[in-house]
């Protein structure tokens, strides 16, 4: 079986506490950073998109994932295989991309592609697994840290502006916990 059709079914597995997680507590708190109207990088089964209003899009490089959310009626569109992200410049003020990131060996072209998309001083919300939840997935490339992240992304044209951690307020918990995530947010240089 397909790799990415693997990849979509293991997306739509999620246990009680998960559900209830994103939903009740994760979602609802990255909603109030990204406002209404976004893009969501990396899209997966579009739990996010559920929190946006219709201008806000999910685009994925798997095209299962796609199909289904098209389905949902979720306004969402794959990216193609070249890599190049299928908007207009400067197309939206806020993306947010979770738990993505950690999967692309050399991010040049996603970096660029969503500095290309994001309009000036636009934000840039980043979620990362912490050390214990990257090292339970054999799909993770890159480990970030705070540093190693900030300056990736300053290469980039990208301000550091803050982070937190959760579900926990601190990042010793990633030391333990496979489901402990670093939220970064940026802005995009003029």
């Amino acid at each position: 079986m397909n790799s990415k059709l693997n990849y979509h079914k293991y997306l739509l597995q999620e246990s009680l506490v998960g559900f209830l997680y994103r939903r009740l507590f994760l979602y609802p708190i990255l909603r109030l950073i990204t406002g209404p109207t976004f893009l969501d990088i990396g899209c997966g089964k579009g739990i996010m998109l559920n929190y946006g209003n219709n201008k806000s899009l999910g685009i994925d490089i798997n095209p299962y994932n796609i199909e289904y959310l098209k389905s949902k009626g979720k306004n969402v569109l794959v990216i193609p295989s070249n890599g190049i992200f299928p908007l207009k410049e400067e197309s939206f003020n806020v993306i947010i991309c979770d738990q993505v990131l950690e999967h692309i060996e050399d991010p040049s072209i996603f970096l660029s592609e969503i500095y290309r998309c994001l309009k000036n001083d636009g934000k840039l919300i980043l979620g990362v697994p912490q050390i214990k939840g990257f090292k339970k997935d054999p799909d993770h490339k890159v480990f970030y840290d705070q540093d190693f992240l900030q300056c990736k992304l300053k290469r980039y044209n990208f301000n550091y502006k803050y982070h937190f951690y959760l579900p926990f307020p601190l990042k010793f918990f990633g030391n333990f916990l496979t489901q402990q995530y670093m939220y970064t947010i940026f802005r995009k240089g003029l």
